[in-house]
């Protein structure tokens, strides 16, 4: 008996196994593109570049010179696989870091040098295409890199949203660049409805704001806790508190965040109207506890980056009008 138990052991387990052989392998779904950039940027290749080399491809970017093969053609062939892996994650719809928002100010931000480095690739891949005459795959190139910029600003702060500025505003350059010199009605409308899927000033800079904030009032908490405030003030900002600096109150914490909603809700306006909203913001941060005031950065000028943005973006949908 027991051996015949045995044996229907042994067959069941066979059998199992045979089925299990049987069913075909489905790729589990990855909607995040934050994990292909990470393997993207293991990708990259380090291509030791002089200084004349690194002026060549300021200028190919900004469009004051045109694509020299001989010399920057290695450096993007050698990082193509890094570039067209990035331009396939850019397709998918979500995109988180993974960062670890438990450590706060100490959070490790080391993606956005490489995240700038990439998008600065992907640039001069799409000025080598249209200079081999692949107007359509420069446009695509281009494109990705548009939605790659908007990832780098994701969730990250002000740095993450001044990482993304230079990427976003290089592909959107050459872009326009390409639509003035004509660009086919196909072309024209892959453009118009990638910029339609864009935030208005092209970047989302009130959610940005609003990471930078969350991770401001962290540093204040710590500040206000802190057993020795004179030490974490020097270690947090570089410099040694000022004499009417003191550890953080409650209520000066609870005002820093009551700012901050009206910072962040100025970022929705114009630029005109945010920068007058802002200046009467900014006054209020002035008369603030010098703790409390060293953490705000400079929204106006934060505007003023915006703006730029904005000009940009304008400008290209001016040109697609035009034609």
């Amino acid at each position: 008996m027991k051996r015949w138990i045995n044996c229907m052991l042994v067959v069941l387990m066979m059998a199992a196994s045979a089925w299990a052989g049987s069913q075909p392998f489905t790729p589990p779904p990855n909607r995040n593109a934050a994990l292909r950039y990470w393997m993207a940027f293991a990708d990259l290749q380090d291509h030791p570049a002089d200084q004349a080399t690194t002026a060549l491809m300021e200028q190919v970017l900004e469009g004051s010179a045109n694509w020299d093969e001989q010399r920057l053609g290695p450096i993007v062939e050698a990082n193509s696989a890094a570039v067209l892996s990035m331009q396939r994650g850019s397709e998918l719809p979500e995109c988180n870091w993974g960062l670890d928002y438990s450590r706060g100010e100490a959070m490790s931000l080391g993606h956005l040098p490489k995240a700038r480095v990439l998008a600065r690739l992907n640039a001069l891949y799409g000025a080598r295409q249209i200079a081999q005459g692949d107007t359509a795959g420069a446009v695509a190139t281009w494109l990705a890199g548009l939605r790659f910029a908007q990832c780098v600003s994701k969730g990250v702060g002000l740095i993450g949203i001044l990482s993304a500025k230079p990427a976003f505003m290089a592909n959107l350059h050459l872009i326009t660049r390409a639509a003035q010199s004509g660009l086919t009605g196909e072309l024209q409308r892959q453009v118009t409805a990638q910029l339609r899927k864009l935030p208005a000033d092209g970047l989302d800079w009130a959610s940005s704001i609003r990471a930078e904030a969350w991770a401001d009032q962290q540093s204040l908490r710590n500040l206000a806790t802190s057993t020795n405030f004179q030490q974490t003030y020097k270690d947090f900002y570089g410099t040694p508190a000022p004499e009417a600096a003191h550890p953080p109150t409650a209520g000066e914490i609870e005002a820093f965040a009551a700012l901050m909603n009206e910072i962040v809700a100025a970022f929705q306006l114009s630029h005109e109207q945010a920068e007058e909203k802002l200046k009467s913001l900014m006054a209020r941060a002035d008369q603030m506890n010098p703790a409390v005031r060293s953490v705000i950065p400079g929204y106006l000028k934060m505007n003023d980056n915006r703006e730029q943005v904005v000009r940009e973006q304008q400008g290209l949908l001016k040109v697609l009008k035009s034609k």
